[in-house]
């Protein structure tokens, strides 16, 4: 058998695994090729995490009211645990696990999917029966004092509970706070900073005659990753309970922005004795196929369900790593192909992915003067004849000094922008000094300026191609095709005819001949 009968062979069986793959989950799944018919859904998923040592366990996590719920999809992973759902005489409801005996880490999750549009969590809710009365904070002297004069500040211009709200939250979080104010922060230090801050704004709605409590929300951001809870404000305006965000009093909360996870002013989770460290993160990401679509997936067999199988927290991550393979692909393409040098292949491929998370321009911008101020650095470091490793870990040292002092003025001069410089891949801008500046002495500035040219102009390609909505799609709901991408890249890689750019090289000897 020769060998490229055998190449041909794992190319075809590559061919036929990825796509048969991907044939299955369109046709019998039903799994939408094409990303503009898939309908958009978000996932919210929290992540309860604790240490067990050996004693039964109990586990509660508060859930979105009943009327939402019964509109939304619902999925609850507890291997190991008992799992029921309960409800309160007001109707709230919490997710309860049990177990007998559990030992080491442990991970819960509870998941909910909703429509990106028709779901307003945020929304004010009546009040049917007695109208909710405001609790007396139970204050100290002197706080209270504080916090009287605070409410009739307040109560001077505002008359209504939204404007009161307002007018409070301005108050504590003004950049200089009154004397008031400062000695109720005091009061409330023993708690955790923010949490402090909304526990004394709502004491003092209590204080003014409006019933206050403290909700939890979360932020509808996929790039935001794990995430722990918004601590949200709930008061009651006479008629209805209103929720907003005492970060922006002034501001609406929006459906399409933040989705509150649980209102009432009961606690998020609690884990009883038989455990400990005990915390909890939410993870929200944009689902593009129906729900009934991802539990058939998440039923089917391993080689099916692939990523859909994980959890939201964990399969976060791969929205970006199932990118890598294609821009490599376009690096591959680019190099045997066209015929673009650039300084290796891992460098333009993760200057793509870090362009993914940034404005193009920022990013370009930023890469040139990292380069070009630690190309200087490094030509002073030559001076000194280190060795190879000592002044590679120079150059890291160089691009981390670089990095905080762009960031720092991008700050200052109000780019923000400039904060998402940490995105870069510090040891590959090492990499890149360290191999620019030896071509640059042993090929000439020239070579190096072409290399490293080619580079950013292989890593743009690579970022338009894994920015298109359609290949993050695909890349993500069919990864099987990602086989498809192996049989093409080693077909590529048995290639050794003219590049094209060797092609206009040479054209001149073609017609001289």
């Amino acid at each position: 058998m020769s060998a490229r009968f055998k190449l041909f062979a794992i190319v075809a069986f590559l061919v036929l695994a990825g796509g048969g793959l991907a044939a299955y989950k369109h046709i019998v799944i039903g799994i939408p090729l094409k990303v503009g018919k898939a309908s958009t859904e978000w996932l919210v998923e929290s992540k309860i995490t604790f240490a067990a040592f050996g004693e039964p366990v109990s586990v509660r996590l508060a859930l979105p009211t009943s009327e939402i719920t019964r509109d939304l999809g619902i999925d609850a992973q507890s291997s190991g645990y008992s799992f029921r759902t309960e409800a309160d005489a007001s109707g709230n409801l919490s997710a309860v696990w049990e177990a007998d005996s559990v030992e080491g880490p442990q991970a819960l999750y509870y998941r909910v999917r909703f429509p990106e549009s028709g779901v307003n969590s945020a929304g004010p809710v009546s009040v049917s029966g007695d109208l909710p009365k405001a609790v007396d904070p139970g204050l100290t002297r002197n706080a209270r004092e504080a916090a009287e004069s605070v409410v009739r500040r307040v109560s001077e211009f505002s008359s209504s509970p939204d404007s009161r709200f307002v007018g409070i939250f301005q108050e504590i979080t003004a950049l200089e706070s009154s004397q008031e104010i400062s000695l109720l922060k005091r009061a409330y230090a023993d708690e955790d900073e923010r949490r402090g801050l909304i526990s004394l704004g709502v004491d003092l709605l209590k204080l003014a005659g409006i019933p206050a409590r403290m909700a939890y929300g979360v932020r509808l951001e996929e790039m935001r990753g794990p995430q722990e809870a918004l601590l949200l404000v709930e008061y009651f305006d006479g008629v209805h309970w209103k929720i907003r965000n005492p970060d922006k009093p002034t501001d609406e909360l929006r459906p399409d922005q933040i989705f509150v996870w649980n209102r009432g002013g009961d606690a998020l989770f609690e884990v009883n004795e038989g455990a400990e460290n005990s915390s909890i993160v939410f993870t929200a990401t944009r689902d593009l196929i129906p729900i009934e679509r991802q539990t058939d997936l998440r039923e089917s067999s391993l080689l099916v369900a692939t990523i859909l199988a994980l959890p939201a927290s964990e399969r976060q991550v791969f929205r970006f790593v199932v990118l890598i393979p294609i821009g490599a692909f376009v690096v591959v393409l680019l190099r045997n192909i066209v015929g673009i040098a650039t300084l290796g292949t891992f460098m333009p491929v993760l200057l793509a992915l870090s362009l993914l998370e940034m404005p193009l321009q920022s990013g370009l911008i930023m890469f040139a003067v990292i380069i070009g101020a630690g190309l200087w650095f490094r030509f002073l470091l030559s001076r000194l004849n280190l060795l190879v490793v000592p002044r590679v870990a120079a150059c890291v040292v160089i691009v981390t000094l670089l990095m905080m002092v762009l960031s720092v003025v991008s700050w200052r001069l109000g780019m923000r922008d400039g904060l998402k410089i940490t995105l870069f891949p510090m040891i590959i801008l090492a990499w890149t000094i360290e191999r620019m500046s030896l071509i640059w002495e042993e090929e000439g500035k020239r070579s190096a300026l072409l290399q490293v040219g080619g580079s950013l102009f292989v890593a743009v390609v690579a970022f338009s191609v894994m920015e298109m909505r359609q290949i993050r799609y695909w890349a993500f709901y069919f990864p099987e095709l990602l086989l498809v991408l192996l049989g093409g890249i080693i077909l590529i890689g048995r290639y050794t005819g003219y590049r094209l750019s060797e092609l206009m090289r040479f054209k001149n000897f073609e017609t001289a001949a």
